[in-house]
């Protein structure tokens, strides 16, 4: 479309959405759908960005590989994908179709994911008028299957953090990630168990650290950890600072 990025682009401030089933309403621009799934029979994808607002916008769009350094998300630069367009115009009611595509067919052993980033650049007139802007900020998991079909396999692991903290480890020791959710720990005697609720994935090869939000009066019994995934509930015992048996057909 031929669109100059003005400066402020150069300073993109937003929050990571939390993505629902099937579409994402980020306020002024809605997206479907919430994540792509490429494979060497299926090269290519297609994303729809609609303008639900009443003002025009202006979309910028990266994507960046994704993988897990000392359990938190790392996103880096990359050639693998392509995007067509990169940057667009929408008025109000408008959309926009963006196709994703690879570079190369995917030979891998282990799935490849990346994050496709849509961001709103804040326009010109809406600065110059001084109005306090909200810059949206969209991330969209795009992952290219391995070369065999396979599922995630998972080991959780509960250790000390601090004097009373603890932290849930969890690792993928299968070949493609796994979708994760409403993860609760049950004590021994206890009333409440320890919840995390939101939604983490896990990279095939990588591992996963979560914080748990209050702490365990009785460490020395089991704890129950039950979750859901996309494949279904997930349930398992867990001692503090010892592996458990290998949970698979997660994702």
């Amino acid at each position: 479309m031929g669109i100059k990025l003005p400066p402020i682009a150069l300073i993109l401030l937003g929050a990571l959405v939390l993505l629902p089933p099937r579409s994402v309403d980020a306020g002024q621009f809605k997206i479907s759908p919430i994540r792509l799934d490429l494979s060497v029979d299926r090269p290519i994808g297609v994303l729809t960005v609609s303008n639900s607002g009443a003002e025009r916008l202006l979309l910028h769009l990266n994507v960046q590989a994704w993988d897990h350094v000392a359990g938190s998300d790392r996103f880096l630069d990359t050639r693998d994908v392509l995007l067509n367009p990169m940057i667009f115009e929408l008025a109000p009611g408008q959309e926009q179709l963006v196709r994703i595509g690879l570079t190369r067919p995917s030979s891998a052993e282990l799935e490849q994911a990346y994050r496709l980033f849509i961001r709103e650049v804040p326009q010109l007139a809406r600065q110059k008028k001084r109005q306090i802007t909200t810059v949206l900020h969209v991330s969209v998991p795009v992952f290219v299957a391995p070369r065999e079909p396979s599922a995630p396999e998972l080991v959780w692991r509960l250790e000390r953090s601090g004097e009373t903290g603890l932290v849930l480890w969890v690792e993928n020791h299968g070949k493609v990630h796994a979708q994760v959710s409403s993860i609760s720990l049950q004590g021994w005697g206890e009333e409440r168990p320890l919840a995390i609720d939101r939604q983490i994935y896990v990279l095939p090869g990588q591992s996963r650290r979560l914080d748990l939000p209050g702490r365990l009066a009785n460490t020395h019994e089991p704890v129950t950890l039950i979750a859901e995934s996309r494949d279904g509930p997930l349930q398992t015992a867990l001692r503090l600072g010892k592996r458990p048996a290998v949970e698979g057909a997660l994702r």
